[in-house]
């Protein structure tokens, strides 16, 4: 019987990038959870404009979360206590993304308010160690966030151009995959952040099997 691999699992990832990062920009002020380029440019618009107090207040805590998540990540995956699971920070984030989902519903936060700061703090910690592990266990052309790249290597590889084709179906099933997550994300924010939460918290418990016990398929050449 042939063993599962994790690249199922991958692509729910970068459908729940999609659902977070539509919750949290469009519900909890314009901010992401897990696209650091675009915090990363509103805080730079925010401080050109003359407006340097509120962008850091509403995009530092982001930023700094994610960073310290990814820095957890590595220490995670470099530890020698865990060395044999190396695997478990998906468990963690997991748990992570469950906390903000509760938060979510116990609050109903409004967006920049203490509450929603909290929420985008959790869950951009959740997505920078997220990343980490995903940088660890990656498989090619399956993308969870850079879809500009992924664009890129799709197109320029065109066989109209003079490409192969190479792995073309993995990078428009990302492409595609990432669209209708953040698009069921909105969806389902219109009933509510717990829902858009709640729907990224089931779809983790379905993509954990692969995520814990998948295999990273062998490379093609």
């Amino acid at each position: 019987m042939q063993q599962r691999t994790i690249t199922p699992g991958l692509f729910l990832l970068t459908g729940i990038c999609g659902v977070i990062d539509a919750a949290t920009f469009l519900g909890l002020g314009l901010v992401f959870a897990e696209i650091m380029t675009g915090n990363l440019m509103f805080l730079a618009f925010g401080i050109g404009q003359g407006n340097a107090v509120e962008s850091i207040n509403t995009y530092v805590v982001p930023l700094v979360a994610f960073s310290v998540g990814a820095i957890s990540g590595g220490a995670l995956l470099k530890g020698p206590w865990v060395r044999l699971h190396r695997r478990f920070g998906y468990v963690v984030v997991f748990c992570l993304i469950l906390v903000a989902f509760i938060l979510a519903t116990l609050w109903d936060p409004s967006a920049r308010t203490t509450e929603a700061i909290i929420i985008v703090g959790v869950l951009a910690f959740a997505m920078g160690l997220q990343n980490a592990l995903v940088l660890e266990h990656a498989v090619p052309d399956v993308a969870t966030n850079v879809m500009t790249l992924t664009l890129v290597r799709l197109l320029s590889n065109w066989s109209i151009v003079g490409g192969n084709n190479a792995r073309w179906n993995y990078r428009i099933a990302s492409l595609g995959i990432f669209f209708l997550g953040a698009m069921a994300g909105a969806a389902m924010l219109r009933l509510g952040l717990p829902f858009a939460l709640g729907l990224a918290t089931a779809a983790y418990l379905i993509a954990l099997p692969w995520l814990l016990r998948g295999r990273k398929p062998e490379p093609v050449g």
